[in-house]
């Protein structure tokens, strides 16, 4: 197995208000880039910070609360010390989470109790295990799993084969390091036990289009310009649809504010039949301001789909559902860092959370039925579905968790035809033909007994649909963040933001959706800001002849690695009929997803992933810290799949440390580390009444983009 080069970019560890956490801090003490401390002075976060082209990070102290935000955001330090002034419990944070504009990880320390979280998104995630009884979070999986020692887990790996991952499938790839749920957040009590805390619910759908679209305005408008920076160069996708267009409006809005300049791109394709160039052609006609330029990259000008799907994506902590297209991701970051740009805002997420799929009409025509029946002529003539399949898929009313038990019996069963209403809480979940018998009856196994305390992440389907959706997308750009960090301008998704996903579900779902009108509350939300002209389009690019092309094209990166796969050494797939439908005859009505994700975990094991942190040290008995004060809050709520997974991490007599510790009383009430623990102090963190700047930013320097 390939070895990763040395991991950069931001990252962090959040540890408890206790002297167990000082070994592991040591054994980070290489890859250390900044400090941030308890009031007591033991470690509270350790990592490394936003560079500046890669986000912000603010911190900011008041007596024992300390807070961090990382990411995309717009706060500054005073802000965040008034916030910290405010703050009595842990519980106090969710207005803070709630009001945050961009996509950024919210930690804090209050009276030595920690919380941390990410966006409901997924897009900003956390990570946690345990450690010797104590629990540890991080927003890298592959660092905890280097802490702790941990193995591959073979079911979650198959998870990742499925033709679609459901968002509550996609976790950690190893055993013992778990996924917050990106509705909730992770509290650390001082002894190292923790407990979960859902912070976040999805809004009513009760606003109609003319209500909704000045909120989604506001929401995209201030998510574009959270990633504008003063005087800053700033990418766009346009490829003339009503995801990416919108930006560029935006952005073109954002960047002449800013005294910056935008540089829009397009992806040409050969393709006779594709109308993206039209559509974009009358944006650009559109979009006034000197400090715009257009980019189009032309066919054959960027690399091709499956070009590079043999060589190892480095610096990735689980696989990346995009590794078709990631030479072309890393090509343009590139390109258009070398006109300035350190940001790329992109369209995706747009479909997700917009559109509504099918599945509303089965809410519909219990809430309004006469409305449904006039939605369900028209999606029945345009996707040609047969009455009788239309009233079975009508009449199932199945709950989550009894739906999800029959996905489990069906895993091996083919994909649903196309022209078959898919009314179900999420897609159909399928593993291709080339899964072993044996991976496929552990994931069903699990998937069974998940489903026995399952539950949605919102009362309706067609709720749950998009949070489902946004999330797995949110999975796929928090690894395009970080292959295009590497290569140049960072790809971001306004979209996907938690203010911008919240505004679209406040709408009702018959009026984000119509089978009359595309994505009609977007042209409700942009009316005014975007020219009539450009949102008139009612049909959508279609990239089949780029995706055959580079398949035939490079069908020797495909056979290379699929030549000897690791994943056939675990015991996951059949190596003969994996190269036999990859190569020759994939099999009809099998989504393409389903090699995308067989490549992806591939190209992910052949990558490899180390930390090269030192071992663990020998452990003695200590009496452990005082517990900190915790606030009451709510029993603990999990997720619908992950509840079996995520325990409560049991309580424990005695902390194991290292024998150079010092007594608790010797450790200075200061923002640094003593020196016997070797963890790297940060001058730049001040005393604890003083708002610190994160280390290594100075105060108040705000980026406006992040991982």
């Amino acid at each position: 197995m390939l070895e990763n080069p040395a991991l950069s970019g931001p990252w962090f560890v959040a540890l408890p208000d206790s002297a167990s956490a000082l070994p592991v801090a040591r054994r980070l003490r290489d890859r250390i880039g900044f400090t941030l401390t308890h009031a007591s002075g033991r470690p509270w976060v350790v990592g490394n910070a936003p560079d500046g082209a890669t986000g912000t990070a603010v911190a900011a102290r008041h007596g024992s609360t300390a807070l961090l935000v990382t990411g995309t955001h717009v706060l500054t330090a005073g802000e965040l010390a008034d916030w910290a002034r405010r703050v009595r419990s842990t519980a106090d944070l969710d207005a803070l989470a709630a009001s945050l504009t961009g996509s950024a990880h919210l930690v804090a320390s209050v009276d030595g109790q920690v919380r941390v979280q990410g966006t409901a998104s997924g897009v900003r995630r956390v990570f946690t295990a345990t450690l010797a009884g104590t629990t540890l979070a991080a927003d890298r999986a592959d660092l905890l799993a280097a802490l702790t020692d941990a193995p591959l887990d073979p079911v979650r790996l198959t998870a990742r084969l499925l033709a679609m991952t459901p968002s509550s499938l996609t976790e950690p790839v190893w055993s013992g390091v778990d996924l917050v749920p990106p509705d909730a957040c992770l509290l650390i009590a001082a002894d190292g036990t923790a407990r979960i805390r859902t912070w976040w619910r999805p809004p009513a759908q009760e606003l109609d289009r003319a209500q909704g679209g000045p909120v989604l305005a506001r929401a995209l408008a201030d998510a574009v310009a959270v990633r504008v920076r003063e005087h800053a160069v700033v990418g766009s996708d346009l490829s003339g649809g009503l995801d990416s267009t919108p930006l560029s409006f935006l952005a073109a809005e954002a960047t002449g504010r800013a005294a910056g300049s935008l540089v829009t791109v397009r992806i040409g394709v050969a393709d006779p039949t594709h109308d993206d160039h039209i559509w974009a052609a009358k944006a650009q006609d559109l979009l006034d301001g000197d400090h715009i330029t257009h980019t189009v990259f032309g066919p054959g000008e960027l690399p091709d789909m499956f070009e590079d799907v043999a060589r190892p994506v480095t610096g990735l902590d689980e696989p990346t559902r995009w590794i078709r297209p990631v030479a072309r991701l890393r090509e343009t970051a590139r390109r258009l860092a070398a006109v300035g740009a350190g940001v790329h805002l992109t369209g995706h997420g747009g479909d997700e959370v917009l559109a509504v799929k099918p599945s509303y009409l089965h809410d519909l025509t219990r809430r309004r039925p006469a409305l449904a029946r006039e939605h369900l002529s028209g999606m029945r003539a345009l996707r040609r579905w047969s009455t009788t399949a239309t009233l079975r898929a009508l009449a199932d009313r199945r709950p989550y968790g009894s739906w999800l038990t029959a996905e489990a019996d069906a895993l091996t069963s083919s994909f649903p035809p196309a022209n078959q209403p898919l009314f179900g809480w999420e897609y159909p979940l399928r593993l291709p033909p080339w899964v072993t018998g044996d991976a496929a009856v552990g994931l069903s196994d699990e998937m069974r007994r998940r489903a026995r305390d399952a539950r949605p992440y919102a009362p309706t389907r067609a709720a749950h649909t998009t949070v489902d959706l946004a999330r797995q997308l949110g999975a796929a750009v928090r690894l395009a963040e970080t292959v295009t960090a590497g290569a140049g301008a960072v790809l971001q998704a306004p979209y996907l933001d938690d203010r911008v996903l919240e505004a679209c579900l406040a709408v009702r779902p018959e009026e984000r959706s119509s089978p009359w009108t595309y994505k009609p509350l977007m042209v409700e939300a942009m009316r005014g800001t975007m020219p009539e002209g450009s949102l008139k389009r009612a049909t959508k690019g279609e990239f089949s002849d780029d995706f055959f092309r580079g398949q035939q094209r490079h069908r020797g990166q495909i056979a290379e690695l699929f030549d000897e796969p690791l994943l056939a050494g675990l015991g996951l797939i059949d190596t003969a009929t994996l190269r036999h439908m990859a190569l020759a005859a994939y099999p009809p009505g099998l989504p393409w997803g389903a090699l995308d994700a067989t490549m992806a975990v591939e190209n992910w094991l052949r990558a490899g992933s180390s930390w090269n942190l030192p071992p663990a040290e020998e452990t003695v008995r200590i009496t452990p810290a005082a517990p900190a004060t915790t606030a009451t809050a709510p029993p603990a709520t999990v997720n619908p799949t992950a509840a079996a997974t995520r325990p409560t991490v049991p309580a424990v007599s005695t902390v194991p440390a290292v024998s150079t510790v010092p007594a608790v009383s010797t450790v200075p009430a200061v923002s640094t580390v003593p020196a016997v623990s070797t963890v790297p102090a940060v001058s730049t963190v001040p005393a604890v009444s003083t708002v610190p700047a994160v280390p290594t930013q100075e105060e108040n320097h705000r980026v406006a983009q992040s991982r």
